[in-house]
């Protein structure tokens, strides 16, 4: 399978010293005739790719894992036994120096500075003009995706569509989301006018398309609660599922082993191999201790808070690593292993000393079926997939016509799961309210996304940030801190410091 290997252009590289020893010059590229030829566009696109997941070296940046510590911890769904930063942002205590807060917005920068560079560039070279506007259309939907993270997490942001020489960045002004939606609306448009439905395997599958374009802008305008422009591009979507572009597939849980790494309902994802970009995704989010998929570090766990809202009869809630056993351990004469069990609500004594209490569950998404145990593995991240647009349009349907136009989206995604449906028993009612589908599109968008880094965005949205998440603070026995300011993180200290508005904002945020 081809998809874009992520490696960049390389860069001057020399060598100076207090010696006599004259530079020793490694290459003579640099920016100024880096991007002459359509390989060179070609491969500094794929640098831009490289940017949302970065390898090597920081194989669980942004995308690759740093980012669901913004997302999806500071919400009731994550909790990490680490001490520092992780705890902190599973508890709200978070400040402005937090290393999550300051290397996602590092990263997100760093995309939007090599798209902004790849388009200043093209024009100036021979290429086809088809070529040229589909190269373009990529880097400005990366751009885009940037922009949405950015204005998710932090709201007004410092806005670039151009190259800025770094001494022009100091003080500057903090564009609106309003201001920020119209680029990410309108690179989003060019993306669909000008990308494909599919890319051809030789081409890389895991490119940008019209289809992500779509979602991404169907995304924007329900951040905004614009359901009427968010149902068109929705529909767009829907209607390529219809064509086979995307397929829901029968297995939940197919959809994430190792050996379906392109699933048919992933309309855009970010491709690892273990001996080309392989990322950490397998040691952060797999489980400790454990036999089929040992020695990984379940560093990313879900709170067994969130875990608890499953149905019982739901096959997803089985779908984590818990009451288990052990790989085996020797502890002098004597080889045995730990069994690790979720406690019932309120027991803190575990029935032997061969048992641990989980104090989290780690999420088989990204260690299911595993072909490669290496240490830098080769799992799939979806950015997004085709089951978000059925719950997004659950949600448009709800917001437009009320619950029953809702009822068979977010039956379908239940159903594809094994969970009991609506209306299938007196249990399971079909929401009499908009209000009640509301709260049921919800939490089923948490069930079927957890841990996709939809978590925090989609409690904004609803208008429950700070209910779910003072409920969970309170069902941990900490005091519910979780206010309105919350909604927006502080900006990075770094930033700050260099940033007088960021500053002067900053009073109002840090917790």
């Amino acid at each position: 399978m081809k998809y874009l290997s992520i490696i960049g252009l390389s860069l001057l590289a020399f060598a100076t010293g207090c010696t006599k020893l004259e530079p020793k010059l490694y290459s003579d590229l640099t920016t100024a005739n880096a991007y002459s030829t359509e390989s060179d566009i070609n491969a500094a696109l794929v640098g831009v790719y490289a940017d949302i997941a970065p390898f090597p070296g920081d194989g669980w940046m942004y995308y690759n894992g740093y980012l669901v510590m913004t997302t999806d911890y500071t919400t009731d769904m994550g909790f990490s036994t680490a001490a520092g930063d992780p705890t902190k942002m599973s508890n709200f205590t978070y400040d402005a120096n937090n290393r999550y807060i300051r290397y996602n917005w590092q990263y997100m920068y760093e995309v939007i500075s090599n798209a902004n560079l790849l388009i200043s560039k093209i024009d100036a070279v021979a290429m086809d003009e088809a070529k040229k506007k589909r190269i373009i259309a990529q880097a400005r939907f990366l751009r885009a995706l940037a922009y949405r993270d950015l204005t998710d997490g932090w709201g007004p942001v410092p806005l670039y569509t151009e190259v800025v020489p770094p001494d022009q960045t100091k003080n500057a002004a903090l564009a609106s989301v309003d201001e920020v939606n119209k680029v990410i609306i309108d690179d989003c448009k060019y993306g669909i006018e000008n990308l494909p439905e599919q890319w051809v395997e030789s081409e890389g599958l895991c490119r940008a398309t019209k289809g992500a374009s779509a979602t991404l802008l169907a995304n924007v305008y329900m951040r905004a609660h614009d359901y009427q422009n968010a149902k068109t591009y929705v529909d767009m979507v829907l209607a390529l599922k219809d064509a086979g572009v995307y397929k829901l597939n029968p297995d939940f849980k197919n959809v994430w082993s190792e050996s379906n790494k392109f699933d048919k309902g992933f309309i855009f994802c970010i491709l690892h191999e273990p001996a080309m970009n392989g990322g950490e995704i397998a040691n952060h989010f797999g489980p400790q201790d454990n036999k089929e998929v040992p020695d990984r570090w379940q560093y990313y766990a879900v709170s067994l808070e969130f875990w608890r809202k499953y149905s019982d009869l739901d096959p997803r809630k089985q779908f984590f690593y818990y009451n288990y056993e052990g790989a085996s351990a020797r502890d002098g004469n004597t080889t045995h292993g730990f069994y690790y069990m979720i406690p019932a609500p309120g027991q803190t004594t575990p029935p032997s000393d061969t048992v641990k209490f989980l104090k989290n569950v780690a999420t088989k998404k990204y260690s299911y079926e595993m072909v490669s145990n290496s240490y830098y593995d080769g799992r799939t991240i979806a950015v997004f997939r085709i089951e978000d647009m059925i719950l997004s349009k659950a949600e448009i349907e709800n917001e437009l016509n009320g619950p029953s136009a809702a009822l068979p989206y977010i039956n379908e995604i239940r159903s594809r799961a094994g969970a009991p449906i609506y209306g299938s028993s007196g249990a399971f009612p079909v929401p009499a309210t908009k209000e009640e589908m509301a709260q049921k599109i919800l939490d089923e968008r948490g069930f079927e996304l957890v841990f996709e880094y939809k978590r925090r965005p989609d409690l904004i949205r609803f208008g429950k940030y700070e209910a779910t998440c003072n409920d969970y603070l309170t069902a941990r026995g900490l005091q519910p801190v979780v206010t309105s300011k919350l909604k927006l993180f502080p900006y990075p200290l770094v930033e700050a410091q260099l940033n007088s508005n960021m500053a002067t904002e900053n009073l109002n945020r840090v917790p």
